[in-house]
């Protein structure tokens, strides 16, 4: 191969030269042929919009839908002991009569007790009871 000197050999002129002044016109001539009128702006959000309201649409119809359906398995129509026993404790005006006039017989047989407790036996728990005189003055 030989050597290639570029100092020694003479230039070749590009093929390709740019007019004068082009350069400092582009810009304008850019806006030229740009069109006049303004071109309608449609955004990305738009395009979904439905898609989002029908989307929300659906959340707040299963949600809603959850609620009644929870509503509806928590409804008994029997009163727990704790709530029954805090509402009578708490309303005085109650009387023994009004709580013996709801009950039904068979709950009153239930309630009974028969208690075969020895004389002996309360003798020894009264005497060895620090608070007697504590229950015996209430």
């Amino acid at each position: 191969m030989k050597p290639f000197k570029l100092e020694n050999e003479p230039k070749i002129k590009p093929g390709f030269i740019t007019p004068e002044n082009y350069f400092e016109d582009f810009s304008a001539k850019i806006v030229q042929q740009l069109p006049q009128e303004d071109s309608k702006i449609i955004s990305l959000f738009t395009k979904r919009k439905t898609w989002f309201y029908s989307g929300a649409a659906a959340i707040i119809g299963l949600l809603l839908a959850l609620s009644f359906y929870d509503n509806s398995h928590h409804k008994t129509s029997e009163i727990d002991t704790a709530t029954l026993e805090n509402y009578i404790s708490y309303h005085t005006s109650v009387s023994d009569v009004d709580l013996v006039n709801l009950l039904s017989e068979n709950d009153i047989q239930k309630m009974s007790m028969d208690l075969n407790i020895e004389d002996k036996t309360i003798e020894d728990e009264l005497s060895t009871n620090k608070n007697l005189e504590h229950y015996l003055l209430k």
